[in-house]
């Protein structure tokens, strides 16, 4: 779980970059992170906030594209 929690401290614009399969992922989760001029400073963290997203389900979701802290 705490790998987990590493996570929140990505950068979009990084796993996007490491993983670029997590577009979809993204969009399914409906924001605007693809493409977005702010994925290079917004941590994921940022992006549960702001879209307000149950961060228990978001980590484990976005663990089934087995994204790795770099």
């Amino acid at each position: 779980m705490n790998e987990h929690l590493e996570l929140l401290d990505l950068t979009v614009a990084d796993v996007l970059k490491s993983t670029p399969a997590t577009v979809k992922f993204f969009i399914g989760q409906h924001t605007a992170c693809v493409g977005c001029l702010l994925s290079h400073f917004c941590s994921l963290s940022d992006v549960v906030k702001t879209y307000e997203l149950d961060e228990k389900k978001f980590l484990e979701d976005l663990s089934k594209y087995n994204v790795q802290k770099t």
